[in-house]
C-alpha cells in the first residue's frame, strides 16, 4: 500500500502521537476523546470535550474537535432520520420508531422527529396487530407473515439491505418455520456486505491518491447503507482529522 509523501508525513505525525499516548485510563480527557473519535465512539468523545474547562492548555483544539463531531452527529442524525421515514411510509411504525430515537440520541433539538416518534409510538406494535379488536376477527400470523415477506422481497430488489432483513425477520418471529426467509436473510447480509466492501476500497483508493474529499463520499456511502459500519465511521473520521492536518502543514510551508 503506497500513499504520497505529504499524506504519509501527516500519518506518521497522527501515528506517533498516538504511540506516545499514555494508556487510556490516564489519558486526559481531551486524549480519551481523540481515541474515542477515532473509533467512531462520538457521544462518549463528546462527553470527554465537555468536561474540558477553558483553562486547559488544548481547550482551543478540544473545541475544534467537538465542532467536528457536532457535524458528523448531525450528518448520522439526518441518516437515521431518512431510514425512519423510509420505514413510516412503508407502514413499519415499530422500526421507524426506533430509527427516530436513534436519531434523536444524535440529534435530540429536532421537533419533526419527536413529533414523528410520538406518532410512531401511539401505533399498534407487531404483537398488537395480531390481537382481535372488539367484534373482529384476529389476523392470522400467517398472513402477516404474507405481508412482511413480500415487503423484504421488494426492498431486498432495491437494495435496502437493513429494511429487507427487518421484514425477512419479523416474518420469522411471526412465522418460524416460513419457507426460504433464512436464505433470503443471508443473501441480504451478503449483499449488503459487498457493496460497502465496494466503497470502502474505492474510498481508500481515493485516499492514496490525496483525493481525501472523494475518500469521504465513498465512505459516506457505505455509511448510507449501515449507519454503524464501524470501518466506514473509523475511515471517515481519520480523513477529516487527515485533512486538518495538512491545513495545518500547509499553513506552515
Amino acid at each position: 500500500m503506497r500513499f504520497k509523501p505529504l499524506i504519509l508525513t501527516v500519518l506518521l505525525m497522527i501515528s506517533g502521537c498516538t504511540q506516545l499516548m499514555p494508556r487510556y485510563y490516564t489519558a486526559s480527557d481531551y486524549e480519551k476523546a481523540l481515541i474515542l473519535y477515532g473509533e467512531g465512539q462520538l457521544t462518549p468523545a463528546k462527553e470527554k470535550l465537555l468536561n474540558i474547562k477553558k483553562d486547559f492548555p488544548g481547550y482551543k483544539a478540544a473545541q475544534e474537535l467537538l465542532a467536528k463531531i457536532e457535524r458528523l452527529s448531525l450528518i448520522l442524525a439526518e441518516r437515521y432520520n431518512a431510514i425512519g421515514e423510509e420505514y413510516e411510509r412503508a407502514n413499519i411504525l415499530d422500526l421507524a420508531a426506533k430509527n427516530y430515537r436513534i436519531a434523536l440520541q444524535f440529534d435530540p433539538s429536532k421537533q419533526v422527529v419527536q413529533k414523528r416518534l410520538k406518532t410512531a409510538e401511539q401505533q399498534p406494535t407487531l404483537s398488537e396487530e395480531i390481537k382481535p379488536a372488539k367484534n373482529k376477527e384476529a389476523v392470522k400470523p400467517e398472513i402477516l407473515a404474507a405481508r412482511h415477506y413480500s415487503r423484504g422481497v421488494a426492498l431486498l430488489e432495491a437494495k435496502k439491505y437493513n429494511m429487507a432483513i427487518d421484514e425477512f425477520n419479523m416474518a420469522l418471529k411471526l412465522v418460524p418455520s416460513h419457507t426460504n426467509v433464512g436464505k433470503l436473510i443471508a443473501t441480504a447480509k451478503k449483499e449488503r456486505e459487498e457493496e460497502i466492501d465496494t466503497h470502502l476500497k474505492k474510498g481508500i483508493d481515493y485516499f492514496q491518491k490525496e483525493e481525501l474529499e472523494l475518500a469521504i463520499k465513498e465512505w459516506d456511502a457505505a455509511l448510507d447503507i449501515d449507519p454503524w459500519d464501524k470501518t466506514a465511521l473509523d475511515y471517515r473520521a481519520r480523513a477529516e482529522v487527515i485533512l486538518e492536518k495538512i491545513k495545518e502543514v500547509k499553513k506552515e510551508k
